[in-house]
């Protein structure tokens, strides 16, 4: 049995990074019995229990009513694997109880306390470095999301010695087998067509996309803004005078991201050089990639791509003249990625002791 501390997502929640990362390693583990465990410190006080995903069963406790239930569950679970320490953060008080022949799996999905520090909530921060420490004198396992998140943790924790193994957050819709080829668009209309698609969280660099934008207003250029914040990125854009025709600003369905990313040559994605940054593996750039987009970038530093050796452009070389075209080699890197994820057996990191 696994117990997987982790909230299953719904409908609702299906579409963020962490729910997609959930998916995908359910979808390994269909075979195998399961349970999600979810806990609060101010929710539950009658516990939820529900099934999920086939055979999986998921159980929504509060850490204080229901405290030696939760020991009891935990210490009875041969193999625990931990969706991120901000799921392992509500127990913390309970790991140092663990069984010692429990079999501790960490998906690490991204640096926590790095992250949470960046977005300036240095308390929260400061929990998390201390759940990543005590995870981290545990873990058999540590599934990182790029080799340069396993380069941070190695260095951050030159004591721990788990096994790492890469399994990056891919989008569950790309399949390599179906992927367009460069010139498959159905535009004919001579522009050099460039996308954002995100909203508005301060790692974007929201200001430097829209200055990129105002600095090329010209009728042979393009821009598709999708985001599902519409009026925040419009009021950002007539601030700084934007007003040109060709900035279309939209929210659009999953299904119809296909259409905007295969009529595009460049996609903007302005992450600063820093340590967040340099160790993730955003969905977004493996989608730009996949398309054959080439990468508008303020730091090439973004995961392992450089390493991969993606096509990128320079926010401050970019301009009318640049030419509009797709990149082989970036759908190669693309397509690379994702063989590697589905080479990737994470039933056999649980039971291959």
């Amino acid at each position: 049995m696994v117990l997987i501390l982790a909230d299953f997502p719904n409908e609702h929640t299906r579409h963020e990074g962490m729910a997609q990362r959930i998916l995908a390693v359910d979808r390994q583990l269909e075979s195998v019995d399961r349970q999600y465990l979810f806990v609060s410190h101010r929710r539950f006080f009658r516990k939820q229990v529900e099934p999920v995903a086939g055979s999986a069963i998921q159980y929504r406790y509060n850490l204080f009513a229901h405290f030696f239930s939760l020991l009891k569950l935990l210490r009875s679970a041969p193999t625990i694997y931990v969706h991120s320490v901000i799921n392992l953060l509500p127990i913390l008080p309970l790991f140092p109880w663990l069984n010692k022949t429990t079999f501790v799996v960490l998906d690490a999905h991204g640096i926590v306390p790095e992250e949470q520090q960046l977005a300036g909530r240095l308390f929260k921060s400061n929990l998390y470095a201390l759940a990543e420490r005590m995870v981290f004198r545990r873990a058999d396992r540590v599934l990182v999301v790029t080799r340069a998140m396993e380069t941070h943790f190695r260095s951050k924790y030159p004591q721990s010695t788990p096994a790492y193994v890469q399994y990056a957050i891919l989008p569950a819709h790309l399949d390599p087998d179906r992927q367009p080829r460069p010139g498959e668009d159905t535009t004919q209309d001579g522009l050099l067509r460039v996308v954002y698609s995100g909203n508005l969280q301060s790692w974007q660099n929201i200001d430097g996309m829209v200055q990129l934008i105002r600095a090329n207003q010209d009728d042979h250029i393009r821009y598709d803004i999708l985001t599902g914040e519409p009026e925040a990125m419009n009021a950002q854009l007539r601030a700084a005078g934007v007003s040109s025709p060709n900035v279309h600003v939209q929210t659009v369905a999953p299904d119809e991201l296909a259409t905007f990313y295969g009529a595009a040559h460049y996609g903007i994605i302005l992450r600063d050089d820093i340590p967040v940054n340099r160790v993730a593996c955003p969905t977004k750039l493996v989608e730009y990639l996949y398309y054959g987009m080439i990468p508008i970038v303020k730091s090439v530093h973004i995961g392992d791509f450089e390493a991969l050796g993606y096509e990128y452009l320079a926010s401050e070389a970019f301009s009318a003249a640049v030419e509009a075209r797709k990149s082989l080699v970036n759908q190669a890197v693309a397509r690379a990625l994702i063989e590697q994820h589905r080479c990737t057996d994470i039933k056999s990191i649980l039971t291959g002791r």
